[in-house]
């Protein structure tokens, strides 16, 4: 603490590793409040940072971290996703900031699933109420994924390398102004790339739409949608969320042809009234929406739905196209990762 003064910084926080045994261990001897009052430092601008190590007694450490809390300090959980910091920790202990593992960063820019669960995995972090920082980030593509990601903190030697003395506080100014500069000209690029994958299928499932309203029967509606080469299958689902009929399989459906999923294929009365697909069409008739890349229970493969709300004898239905999500991705590992956004 004394270090940190000396540093002559009014506003910055101190984070301080801190062994969950260690942070037990503490309550009995009191002296943390005072070794802060004595340093002149306010405990709002110091955080706990619990690291990640096994310690068996949950409860204690839990009241460990509230006297914490209590006292003003910012309570923050090191290394997300590694041993022993896991969701259980979260829950218990209801963190302020959560830090993601330097290996989980490592992984989102080659591996393309790591990177859709790593924009899923923050948005649970945000939900359990806990703001998110990335650590270990060392390239800019790192960095990109973490702000595509939403996250709220960055921490890495890309931004600055450990120091004795602090950095200008405007010293990344230009770093963060070209960063800002190529996520906006990768998403506008991605943009273009989806909307160029998708329009034959969003152009087809409107031709379906206005064949249906017309009076044409589903078979003749959907077949160009059928023939389009990342097509799975075609449902119609009524206004309360149940199937019509059977679904329309293409030739080329991997789940047609697997018998494993028989028990779980979608029937008449197959009721979808609680997936995103159904429930964000229903909500907004008359406007083509598109899932995030999801594993159906129609099929073994990951797919992506397009959904379009209709009228029908005067009540709502659903059509929807399950499109094969790698085969619409091809080769680009970028846009199989981005996608999910």
């Amino acid at each position: 603490m004394r270090n940190f003064q000396r540093l002559g910084d009014g506003e910055s926080w101190v984070f301080l590793n801190v062994d969950p045994y260690i942070a037990v261990q503490g309550l009995r001897f009191g002296s943390f409040a005072q070794m802060l009052e004595e340093n002149g430092l306010p405990a709002h601008r110091v955080g706990v940072e619990l690291i990640e190590t096994p310690f068996d007694d949950q409860k204690r450490l839990v009241t460990a971290v509230e006297h914490y809390r209590a006292i003003g300090c910012l309570i923050v959980i090191d290394d997300f996703g590694a041993g022993f910091s896991n969701f259980d920790r979260i829950w218990r202990l209801k963190p302020d900031i959560v830090k993601i593992d330097r290996e989980m960063t490592r992984r989102v820019t080659i591996e393309p699933l790591a990177r859709r669960m790593f924009a899923g995995i923050i948005s649970v972090l945000h939900e359990a109420g806990a703001l998110v920082c990335v650590e270990g980030i060392e390239t800019e593509d790192e960095a990109l994924c973490a702000t595509d990601a939403d996250a709220d903190l960055m921490q890495g030697n890309y931004f600055a390398a450990p120091a004795p003395q602090l950095h200008p506080e405007h010293a990344c100014d230009d770093l963060f102004a070209r960063l800002f500069r190529d996520f906006r000209a990768e998403t506008a690029e991605f943009r273009d790339q989806r909307s160029i994958r998708l329009e034959p299928y969003i152009e087809a499932l409107a031709d379906a739409v206005l064949a249906l309203s017309a009076g044409a029967d589903r078979a003749s509606a959907v077949r160009a949608l059928l023939d389009l080469p990342c097509t799975e299958r075609c449902y119609l689902v009524a206004g309360d969320g149940s199937q019509i009929g059977a679904s329309a399989e293409t030739e080329h459906s991997v789940a047609a042809h697997d018998r494993r999923l028989t028990p779980i294929r979608p029937v008449t009365g197959t009721n979808w009234q609680t997936k995103p697909f159904f429930r964000r069409a229903i909500e907004a008739p008359g406007k083509v929406q598109i899932t995030r890349p999801y594993l159906s229970a129609t099929g073994p493969k990951l797919c992506v739905t397009l959904s379009y709300a209709l009228s029908l004898n005067d009540s709502y239905h659903v059509l929807c196209v399950d499109l094969d999500f790698a085969a619409l991705a091809g080769d680009d590992l970028a846009f199989l990762a981005k996608i999910a956004r």
